[in-house]
């Protein structure tokens, strides 16, 4: 084939590409009748972080540090807003306004990473030496079953990392099979760090086990001594690392920073896990793990599904050739590349189903004895592992169809074809009048797997069957949608968080007062509502909480305790009626705005503790005069009649810098009974004060 002839049947499997997403993602695209952002930490993270991020870059700032949340907390400590990631960056800017950005689009950033990933593990495919149609076959059943199509329902930070995995796997593929060129490793360890700054380590972590696993098994393949195998292995291995962590040094910068003094989530009911502390071990092996009794998954996409959409279904016909090839490619005549990758693959298969079913051996103890290896504390989450092999060697199941089928269809032909019809009219059967009973994105894969097997033994030509299987393929994936969602219910994001009166008025004491939530219904809780407007809330929704605050709200975590005035709570959002030191505002259906006849001002001079907070603020009128508020920069104006501490309540968190009249001053803990020291304080002579808090800028470049 000419170049050109190269060049247009590539551009012709790109437009496919192209138009399976699109015909995939239609509900989404097109008629918006779909979003992905419905549940899970989609609703209560992804659309407000991007919300948060889309509003803060058009008024000309990225937003290191949150002040409405979580009593302020920095926004970049915790990966999960990938604020650093430039997808993120240039859609916020492109589709964004300052007043934040429509569900929509990040509906279709999401598309647009569905679209990464399928080119992604063509690419990767092809590396791998499968053929054109093999390989679209192996990206399809890769980017649109499996673990990866169902993170995009429910975490897009996870999700945008895995669609990055195949490209990594790709580069570092290509270096083997390409010369050895090491730019190909620099483009690996460059994309690797991506995952991160998408959005989560978990992408990043399980690409690095299968690099790793690519970069051993070539070196020790073609290994003249072992201590030039252990060298290379090792030298090739950390330029993969090194990429990473230069992409990914101003995210980690601040996450290292924010991620050693945190408490962190890691169970349900609030199981907390202490600054540097391991997930628990009975967590780590029992908690979200796919269980034997979740296998049925295999046949049915919504049968007995896994805990945390650790899908395990590949398709209907794609784990058919799976176990084909499995089965039989000891005796197929295969090329010696394939048969090489082949066992590599198996290598990654092996793995993968060793860490997924772990908790049946002794395994998961040693993995969580080892450093960073039990951050990632979901031993259902290495499912990647075999969804990313079980692909491809589903693709080499369609690239030697034509020895598998003569195998298969070797003995017995007649019965078999009776055997294969029965099935069929049975599977029909199912769709006609047991619909009820299994779902039609059940029955009709199982048909059309069954009519496959029956056309396939009458084809000759290759061409045939491996187009037939891409369309048996892509029927499956159409009938078993992705992880998106109907708009038509309470959680759509948009509606969730709608603006009504009760916003618009709590809008008005943004920098003066907190709000925090009683709500009995818990799903109805918008914990992230202060990303979404110029609100300040006591808490957010995220995975980690700053161990000083935490600490200290949870001396009496009551709304209308002390600590509750302290954190210059005034209002209170719920769907209850409050008690007698509450006051009704206004009330609109599921929700209630009440204000507390009791707080404390956000500024106060430390004289003034235990005096009643409104007393506190006519004492104050006129002399302390907050000029400006944002994320990054607080000013006020300070007529201080005697020397004195004044105290502000908000985060002394490392970064905050304090300037009085332009000279810089020291932040000092504020020091009130006995609580855990939390709030900053500055000591101010007598006299006119402008009194400025900067948070620091360290690479706001980026």
């Amino acid at each position: 084939m000419t170049s050109t002839g190269k060049m247009l049947t590539s551009l012709c499997i790109y437009l496919f590409l192209l138009y399976a997403t699109a015909v995939l993602l239609y509900p989404v695209i097109f008629t918006r009748e779909y979003s992905f952002c419905v549940k899970q930490d989609n609703l209560h993270q992804t659309y407000p972080y991007f919300n948060k991020l889309a509003s803060s870059l058009h008024k000309g700032y990225l937003p290191t540090w949150d002040a409405n949340t979580s009593g302020g907390k920095s926004f970049v400590g915790e990966i999960q807003p990938g604020i650093f990631y430039p997808l993120n960056i240039l859609w916020c800017f492109l589709f964004g306004s300052a007043s934040g950005i429509s569900v929509y689009y990040i509906d279709l950033l999401t598309a647009l990473h569905f679209l990464i990933c399928l080119i992604g593990m063509y690419k990767a495919a092809r590396t791998f030496l499968l053929p054109s149609f093999p390989a679209i076959a192996t990206a399809l059943i890769f980017t649109f079953t499996g673990a990866v199509a169902a993170r995009a329902g429910g975490q897009t930070g996870i999700f945008f990392g895995l669609t990055l995995l195949p490209w990594s796997v790709y580069f570092t593929a290509r270096y083997y099979m390409d010369r050895r060129h090491k730019k190909f490793l620099l483009f690996s360890g460059l994309v690797a760090g991506l995952e991160i700054l998408a959005g989560h380590m978990q992408p990043f972590f399980h690409t690095m086990i299968i690099n790793g696993i690519i970069i051993l098994f070539f070196e020790f393949k073609d290994r003249r001594t072992w201590k030039a195998f252990l060298v290379a292995s090792g030298i090739n291995f950390s330029l993969l690392l090194v990429l990473a962590f230069i992409v990914t040094l101003p995210q980690l910068y601040y996450s290292s920073q924010y991620l050693s003094d945190v408490y962190r989530s890691v169970g349900p009911g609030g199981i907390l896990a202490a600054p540097g502390g391991k997930v628990p071990l009975d967590i780590y092996t029992h908690r979200h793990i796919i269980n034997l009794y979740n296998l049925p998954n295999l046949l049915g996409q919504d049968f007995t599904k896994p805990e945390d959409d650790n899908i395990i279904y590949m398709g209907i016909l794609p784990l058919l050739l799976f176990i084909l090839y499995l089965v039989r490619h000891r005796r197929l005549t295969l090329s010696p590349a394939h048969a090489a990758i082949t066992r590599l693959l198996l290598i990654i298969l092996a793995v993968g189903t060793v860490c997924v079913l772990g908790y049946l051996t002794f395994i998961p103890f040693i993995l969580h004895q080892l450093p960073f290896v039990s951050v990632v504390r979901q031993l259902g989450r290495y499912m990647i592992l075999i969804s990313f092999s079980a692909s491809l060697l589903a693709g080499l199941g369609i690239a030697y169809i034509s020895q598998i089928k003569e195998w298969l269809f070797q003995h017995h032909t007649k019965v078999k074809l009776y055997v294969l019809a029965f099935l069929g009219i049975n599977a029909l059967y199912w769709i006609i009048v047991q619909s009820n009973v299994i779902p039609i994105a059940v029955s009709i894969p199982f048909l059309c797997c069954f009519l496959f097997l029956i056309a396939g033994m009458k084809m000759k030509k290759i061409t045939e069957i491996t187009v037939l299987a891409i369309a048996v393929i892509s029927i499956d994936l159409y009938v078993n949608k992705p992880s998106y969602s109907p708009i038509d219910n309470e959680f759509y994001a948009d509606r969730y968080y709608g603006r009504n009166r009760i916003i618009d008025s709590l809008e008005h004491t943004y920098g003066q007062y907190r709000v925090a939530f009683d709500m009995s219904n818990y799903a109805f809780e918008r914990r992230n509502l202060g990303n979404m407007y110029n609100i300040q809330t006591t808490w957010g929704y995220s995975a980690t909480y700053n161990k000083e605050y935490l600490d200290f709200i949870n001396t009496d975590p009551r709304p209308d305790s002390e600590t509750g005035d302290l954190l210059n709570i005034r209002y209170i959002i719920s769907d209850k009626t409050q008690g007698a030191g509450f006051v009704l505002k206004d009330s609109i259906e599921g929700m209630k705005l009440y204000e507390k006849k009791n707080y404390y001002p956000r500024m106060y001079w430390q004289h003034q503790l235990g005096m009643p907070g409104p007393a506190i603020e006519a004492a104050n009128k006129g002399t302390i005069r907050q000029t400006a508020y944002s994320d990054l920069y607080q000013r006020i104006e300070i007529d201080c009649p005697a020397r004195d501490t004044l105290i502000i309540s908000e985060n002394s968190y490392p970064g905050w810098k304090c300037f009085d009249n332009r000279k810089e001053i020291p932040i000092r803990p504020a020091k009130i009974k006995n609580y855990p020291p939390l709030f900053r304080s500055v000591v101010l002579d007598k006299g006119h004060h402008i009194v400025e808090f900067r948070y620091n800028k360290v690479f706001y470049w980026f």
